[in-house]
């Protein structure tokens, strides 16, 4: 009876068990030697109106576009490629649109925007945007309120972040700014709230962006013993966010903000190599780039203890505490697909399986 009892109870943990599995990798434009390792930079993903799955990954050269689960680069979009040292790209979408941005300079500098509506036949830049005295020919990362049809844009110095309104998703337009937002390094932004990672002030903002003309701070928070306040993501209700410091040994952050005006840190986490880049959330899950140790998923059902669910290493060579490895990851798109890029160019696609009772 005993281990009748025991196999009943590892048939159901194996049908609700959360899994990353792997699809395939693809190896993009990057230039790998024993000192540097470059060319891969972030990923994002698009689904076109007959839901077929793309993803759009930073390399070397521009943003390559991958068909998933096929994994064929069906398109190659040019970006800038001068003075830089890492290559820096941010990819975001807005209907069949991408829009890009990259530290880099050259032919093709500037807010890029993109038409997907061709894949998997073709993909085509139809403008590239460089801002008021050209303050988006330098830019180092942006994001789009999807609900309400903006975007918002760091400036080639990182300040101000730039709004501009995608009314006309080819011939985006400036239509205010955020000032006093810090050294920015990242934001996120929905349904007119925008969270701001203000890189090394340390600290981090809140804002709401109803009236564009006319930013209002909501809070901003020093964090206590801070690294470099890398990224910021609310959770799905908006009370709570988590941060990134991109140093190491500078946990993973879950902020309450219940008093909105005076946030408390309530959970920390830290992975295998010690050095967190990017944390995402979808519902009760946090999915994570960190560097050496790979992509991993957080079960955040008890904010104060954040657990790991899954878990995929894209750079088995080592855990060693550097910035090489995993860049960027993505949430599950609606085939359950999770992306991951790293600075060696190679592209992972995983396949994400979460618990059967959700």
């Amino acid at each position: 009876m005993r281990r009748l009892v025991l196999l009943a109870v590892l048939l159901a943990a194996s049908a609700s068990a959360q899994r990353l599995d792997l699809v395939g990798t693809v190896d993009l434009p990057a230039i790998v030697t024993d000192s540097l390792e470059t060319g891969g930079s972030d990923v994002w993903g698009y689904v076109a109106p007959d839901g077929s799955e793309y993803a759009l990954m930073g390399d070397i050269e521009g943003v390559s576009v991958v068909a998933v689960p096929s994994l064929e680069v069906v398109a190659h979009i040019p970006g800038a490629t001068e003075d830089a040292v890492w290559y820096w790209r941010d990819i975001k979408t807005y209907g069949p649109y991408a829009y890009i941005v990259t530290e880099a300079v050259g032919e093709h500098e500037g807010l890029q925007v993109v038409d997907l509506s061709g894949l998997p036949a073709r993909a085509e830049i139809v403008a590239e945007v460089k801002g008021p005295g050209d303050q988006l020919v330098s830019s180092h990362n942006l994001s789009i309120d999807t609900a309400t049809g903006f975007a918002y844009v760091l400036s080639s110095n990182g300040s101000p972040v730039y709004v501009l309104s995608l009314a006309n998703p080819e011939a985006p337009e400036v239509i205010g700014q955020m000032d006093d937002v810090g050294s920015v390094h990242d934001v996120y932004a929905y349904e007119d709230r925008v969270y701001v990672a203000e890189g090394r002030e340390p600290s981090y903002s809140i804002w709401d962006l109803s009236d564009k003309s006319a930013p209002r701070l909501i809070t901003r928070v020093v964090v206590p013993n801070a690294g470099y306040v890398h990224n910021i993501w609310p959770t799905a209700d908006g009370r709570h966010v988590l941060t990134t410091e991109e140093t190491a040994e500078k946990t993973v952050k879950v902020w309450d903000l219940s008093d909105v005006e005076n946030p408390e840190l309530v959970g920390e986490w830290l992975g295998a190599n010690r050095i967190a880049h990017n944390v995402l959330v979808d519902g009760r899950y946090a999915f994570l780039s960190h560097y050496t140790a790979g992509v991993y998923v957080l079960d955040l059902q008890d904010l104060t203890h954040p657990t790991v669910v899954a878990r995929h290493d894209t750079y088995e060579r080592n855990d060693d505490v550097t910035m090489d490895g995993n860049w960027g990851v993505t949430l599950p798109s609606p085939g359950g697909y999770v992306y991951g890029s790293d600075g060696t160019g190679q592209l992972t696609v995983l396949r994400w399986t979460p618990p059967a009772d959700l």
